[in-house]
């Protein structure tokens, strides 16, 4: 379904700003864009997070864990209430064991869905190659694990 330039404008608009946010790392910015009941979820996490509570804490361990990570949008689409973001991260992995000499530049590609009602995020998906990301960080792993297809 086609929606007005007014939707995508306004759509376009919390999700620049969540970019922004991101960008700064500053969470209390990113959760203030989130509906109350909202759920976080992307390739990366273990299960989804919910409410403002549990989104604040993945984006401090996110931010803590790798204080370079940065958001490069390359391409929007509308539909609805929904924005898909086309869009590269880079940054380097966590340091192991402290060191700083294990901590791997890593860059991935990936799409996030962003749902928004009301103004606020109220839903968001993100896919990306988990597993390149966690190579980088642990290299052994790509001597372990089979070779993909």
């Amino acid at each position: 379904m086609q929606i007005d330039e007014w939707d995508a404008a306004s759509l376009s608009s919390v999700v620049n700003q969540w970019k922004k946010a991101f960008n700064r790392h500053d969470v209390a910015g990113i959760v203030a864009l989130y509906a109350e009941d909202a759920e976080l979820f992307d390739s990366g996490m273990k299960r989804p997070r919910h409410g403002h509570q549990e989104i604040e804490a993945w984006f401090n361990q996110r931010f803590r864990m790798m204080p370079s990570i940065t958001y490069i949008p390359a391409g929007q689409l509308f539909a609805e209430e929904l924005v898909a973001v086309y869009w590269t991260t880079r940054g380097h992995t966590p340091r192991l064991l402290g060191q700083s000499w294990l901590s791997h530049s890593f860059e991935v590609d990936g799409v996030s869905l962003f749902t928004i009602r009301d103004g606020f995020i109220a839903k968001q998906r993100g896919f990306y190659d988990h597993l390149s990301v966690v190579e980088r960080a642990l290299p052994p792993l790509k001597w372990l694990l089979p070779v993909r297809l």
